[in-house]
């Protein structure tokens, strides 16, 4: 059943849909991806989780409190064969932080604050990592390091660039599980979309006409073999 919302709200359905989409479509397979495409990944997670004021995840559940995302992710263990007198600068999570069915849900602001390695001795939480290659590297804003923990993976990345993407593909492995958390609210929001009652009307095919839900579910019609 649609809901009568109003335009602000259909405009946020759509423009969380398509982000989650983008963040699928980057986050496939990190150790493949080039670093910018990696680090496209930051503006995506910051603007559905991250961002001042609502983020996008905030906005668009105001209408479906019913659905709450869990967001799986094995937060970062010190391993157990870890040499206790070498003085490590950084150490992040990799591919072994994308949690499955087993792994315990979290909340939006549990899995922002969950620990995905450690700094300079302190641990680094998924919240400070978003905000370090949005607002530092440059996936939003190309800025100098203020916040605890940006001075040391700033003067990391010159080492790594050009060599090797080992430290930011951690954006990848967060993107998987924010994908995962997120897909049943984007299901939600194409069954049963926000509409303008006078601009939208219900067809036979059970979509609406002239509603930006029509090309999607367009794609998911077999198609006829002639």
């Amino acid at each position: 059943m649609a809901r009568e919302i109003g335009a602000h709200m259909m405009l946020a359905e759509w423009l969380f849909v398509e982000t989650v989409a983008d963040l699928r479509n980057r986050s496939r397979d990190p150790a493949s991806r080039r670093r910018y495409e990696l680090l496209g990944i930051a503006p995506l997670l910051r603007k559905l989780l991250t961002d001042r004021g609502d983020p996008l995840l905030v906005t668009v559940r105001r209408a479906r409190h019913e659905i709450t995302p869990g967001f799986r992710i094995r937060p970062w263990q010190v391993p157990g064969s870890a040499d206790e007198s070498l003085n490590y600068l950084i150490r992040l999570s990799g591919p072994e932080l994308v949690g499955d069915a087993a792994t315990d849900a979290l909340m939006a602001d549990q899995f922002l604050a969950a620990r995905v390695g450690m700094i300079e001795g302190q641990d680094l939480s998924v919240k400070q990592v978003i905000r370090y290659y949005a607002h530092v590297e440059g996936g939003v804003h190309f800025g100098d390091p203020d916040e605890d923990g940006q001075e040391a993976m700033s003067s990391m990345a010159p080492v790594l660039l050009g060599h090797t993407t080992g430290q930011i593909e951690i954006l990848g492995y967060l993107g998987q599980v924010v994908v995962d958390a997120l897909t049943p609210l984007c299901d939600s929001i194409l069954t049963s979309p926000t509409i303008v009652p006078e601009m939208h009307r219900l067809n036979r095919s059970g979509f609406y006409d002239h509603h930006w839900t029509t090309e999607h579910h367009a794609k998911r019609q077999p198609k006829t073999i002639r």
